[in-house]
């Protein structure tokens, strides 16, 4: 059978960019890309990597922060991490718009944030009304062994539900507290809620199925693992067992890739279609990240 290139590729030939997939379900890795030129065609090509990848990964480019930050402003507009909002140790010593994220030291002191601890799957700031878009994650210090970062492609568990979980899920909203972090941990400003029914602590709902804002498909989008997280309309039993399904399809390896970090490695991930968990590492070894982030649209769904 003759080989015939996709769209995505021919474009990608175009640019001077070889775009090669990963052979999981989602991810490729980006070689010939400019970081200085930032070329209109090849960011393009990029883009549309990303787009039909979910995850892209430009292996040992060793960029500076400059670079990464005129990349992201050809991607987007860029929006700060709650983290950086709120003045925590995760602010870049010159670029306001960089997330430090990790457990590196300075003058005898951790600076970084979100420390060394395992992170389980999440989509980023879904307790805002506006989600991110894309994120950029560099690696600037790493450990010898641990923090790997995994990708789940939440089109495909969408795409392979059942038929009959389909009709249930789409249309319906997903209700998330607003109050508890992923460790469990009380957010910045918040109060413990009073009362044991989760459904009226302070929240934030999204479309439990979204449609993604740049190429129309249906993902399924659960923000992070929950006992607090809600069905909207549906009763408290046939709620949870739901939830459990859903979180065990997102855990199943078959819709996975994993980034298995190597020193000047950045990758960028589509936050609306996939979720992303990382591993722990030894806490006397540091490992720091430098991130951007760009804005994403109000999810909603559209059949």
């Amino acid at each position: 059978m003759t080989y015939v290139p996709s769209k995505e590729q021919m474009a990608a030939n175009a640019a001077g960019l070889r775009v090669t997939p990963t052979g999981r379900p989602l991810g490729a890795d980006i070689e010939g890309f400019d970081f200085e030129a930032l070329e209109a065609r090849q960011v393009a090509a990029l883009r549309a990597a990303w787009l039909d990848h979910g995850v892209v990964r430009f292996r040992r480019c060793a960029i500076s922060d400059e670079q990464q930050l005129r990349l992201t402003a050809q991607l987007g507009e860029f929006v700060k991490h709650p983290r950086q909002l709120r003045g925590e140790e995760g602010a870049h010593e010159t670029h306001e718009e960089i997330l430090v994220i990790g457990n590196g030291r300075r003058n005898g002191a951790i600076f970084g944030t979100m420390g060394n601890a395992e992170a389980r799957w999440h989509s980023d700031t879904f307790i805002k009304e506006r989600p991110p878009a894309a994120a950029l994650l560099r690696a600037v210090t790493l450990p010898r062994a641990g923090g790997d970062t995994w990708f789940a492609n939440m089109y495909r568990v969408y795409d392979e539900l059942p038929k009959h979980l389909k009709r249930i899920l789409d249309g319906r909203l997903i209700q998330l507290d607003t109050v508890w972090n992923g460790p469990g941990r009380l957010r910045a400003g918040c109060t413990a809620p009073e009362g044991e029914d989760f459904r009226l602590w302070p929240h934030i709902r999204h479309p439990i199925v979204r449609t993604h804002g740049e190429s129309g498909r249906n993902a399924l989008y659960l923000g992070a693992k929950a006992d607090s997280a809600w069905i909207v309309g549906l009763p408290l039993d046939e709620n949870r067992e739901i939830l459990d399904d859903l979180y065990a399809r997102v855990a199943r390896p078959d819709y996975h890739w994993v980034q298995v970090w190597e020193p000047g490695d950045m990758i960028m991930w589509d936050n609306r279609c996939t979720m992303h968990r990382r591993d722990g590492w030894a806490a006397e070894e540091e490992r720091v990240m430098h991130r951007t982030t760009t804005q994403g649209e109000k999810p909603y769904f559209s059949h």
